[in-house]
């Protein structure tokens, strides 16, 4: 379902007034508050664990001799630090606080190790002999829904426990135990097979990037 569709969803599975919303924008009253509803408990849902198998990606990072300090891909949450590679070579990855005690001079070293600053970025070791391309994989951050015909990157069998996290809010706003209720118990259902399906059986260990 798009984002239109999931607030036009909600607004059926609560029985609020009206056919609506016929956009996600320039909404008033119990409208707007179907759309919020809807775009935050999606946050929510993704916040809850970061290593969603829908939030994977591999992302690459141009490599200058000159350099070795480098901006990672905007939408980087985490990474996996055993698949850092500069071209075919693995670099090993520290943590911030070993890294700049060892490698604070970076003359006269091979690019073999890597760490993640305190504001983001990816620093090597050294300054790199060559040009090249340093490939990773990693998750991103969460999305956040802003227009209509965008989708959940979630699977579509997925997307109405969106929906019924929603009505919980709804049901909490109109003081309507009965949607409270009903919302969390669909929502209890499609939430835990999500986590079954959508999250690895082992944890990979990775710095915030």
């Amino acid at each position: 379902m798009t984002f239109l569709e999931l607030c036009q969803t909600l607004r059926r599975e609560v029985g609020a007034a009206g056919t609506g919303p016929s956009s996600v924008s320039g909404q008033t009253g119990e409208y707007a508050r179907l759309v919020e509803w809807i775009r935050n408990e999606w946050l929510r849902i993704q916040e809850r664990h970061e290593r969603w198998n829908f939030a994977w990606a591999e992302g690459e990072v141009e490599v200058e001799k000159a350099f070795r300090d480098y901006d990672l891909p905007s939408d980087v949450l985490r990474i996996d630090d055993q698949t850092l590679y500069f071209n075919d070579r693995y670099l090993s990855v520290v943590d911030w606080e070993e890294f700049r005690k060892t490698y604070r001079e970076p003359a006269g070293q091979e690019v073999k190790v890597a760490s993640f600053s305190p504001d983001g970025k990816l620093r090597l070791n050294a300054f790199p002999s060559n040009d090249g391309t340093i490939t990773f994989e990693y998750w991103k951050t969460p999305q956040r829904l802003e227009a209509g015909s965008e989708k959940p990157r979630c699977p579509e069998q997925y997307h109405i426990a969106i929906v019924y996290a929603a009505m919980v809010q709804y049901g909490l706003y109109e003081n309507a135990p009965e949607v409270v209720q009903q919302g969390r118990l669909n929502y209890s259902g499609v939430y835990q097979e999500m986590i079954n399906r959508e999250l690895p059986s082992v944890g990979i260990q990775g710095p915030l990037a």
